[in-house]
């Protein structure tokens, strides 16, 4: 039953029993408007035709060997049928539903990826793209660099994984721009809104105000995934996660054009409901894995509840919609 078409940066559309919308201006060095979600009537719960959000993985390549990568990526790893792919997501409605395209590492595919987006943006949906911040860095090659650059700022907001700020120099208070990102070859050109990905565990606890005090954007933290190859590796002890993270939320300025915020796995882990409260959890909760989201692995062709669920569906067997279905039963 979604209507109502993605246009100059807002969206606005029925999914179900409820409203979404929502802003994608262009990166200013200020947030992204929150998406906002509200029933059509008063006390209903939400329940939705469609996946408001999906995360699509598009290659199982990659170079850097992240010894928890819950993909299992390799130099090697293949690439997503472009034409398939597009035939599956061509059965969503063309409305802002939010494309999150990962790998692998997609700008080791970069014009497929860059074909996948512009169509995607022209029906009316909103890609993301997320890429390492090792990535950031020159390639050597001025070529490869500007067409790295082109797919990075062909999405309204890009997530950049980072381990880490050890090695990284957060620039001047002073400068025009502060953000960490442009310290590196392509960050200053990045025109696209940021958003730092964080996985609680591996990204070190005591460096996470740090990196919030030396960005322009958004910090998400991501659940350890016991996936992949990290599939046998005990839970990180996340106690000092916690600490910190409450820290941080109860220092934050108010007035602060920075935001944080956690995935499904990580509001477990973490335990965030009990952190912010009943009243703010209400607020800002935007609902359980495959209430109003999925996984599609456009490699292997599959959907699924989430990266992580061991139950996939080849997608030449059922459509999507008819999928998304069965994860409210």
């Amino acid at each position: 039953m979604a209507r109502m078409r993605y246009r100059s940066g807002s969206y606005f559309y029925l999914n179900g029993n409820y409203f979404v919308s929502g802003d994608d201006s262009r990166y200013s060095g200020r947030k992204l408007e929150r998406l906002n979600k509200r029933c059509l009537r008063v006390d209903e719960e939400f329940v939705s035709e469609f996946p408001d959000s999906i995360d699509l993985k598009i290659t199982e390549r990659c170079s850097w060997g992240c010894p928890f990568c819950h993909e299992s990526s390799t130099p090697d790893g293949k690439d997503f049928d472009l034409e398939k792919t597009k035939e599956i997501l061509g059965q969503l409605p063309p409305v802002g539903i939010e494309v999150a395209i990962g790998g692998g590492n997609v700008l080791e595919c970069p014009e497929k990826a860059l074909n996948l987006i512009e169509w995607l943006i022209e029906r009316g949906n909103r890609p993301r793209l997320t890429i390492n911040w090792k990535d950031l860095k020159s390639t050597g090659d001025p070529g490869k660099d500007e067409q790295r650059l082109k797919l990075i700022n062909s999405v309204s907001a890009v997530g950049i994984s980072i381990q880490s700020m050890d090695g990284i120099e957060p620039p001047s208070k002073d400068a025009y721009s502060h953000d960490i990102s442009t310290g590196t070859d392509l960050g200053e050109n990045i025109s696209c809104y940021r958003v730092y990905h964080v996985i609680a565990g591996i990204f070190p606890a005591s460096q996470l105000k740090t990196l919030y005090n030396n960005i322009e954007g958004a910090i998400l933290v991501l659940g350890y995934k016991q996936w992949g190859r990290a599939r046998n590796n005990n839970l990180p002890d996340m106690t000092e996660w916690k600490e910190a993270i409450s820290e941080l939320i109860t220092e934050r300025e108010p007035d602060s054009y920075n935001t944080i915020g956690f995935d499904n796995l990580a509001t477990e882990q973490l335990g965030i409901k009990e952190l912010v409260g009943d009243k703010l959890w209400s607020k800002c909760y935007l609902g359980d894995e495959g209430t109003c989201s999925m996984y599609i692995d456009a490699v292997k062709g599959q959907y699924a509840r989430t990266s992580r669920s061991p139950e996939r569906i080849d997608w030449n067997k059922i459509k999507l919609l008819d999928f998304y279905d069965t994860l409210k039963h």
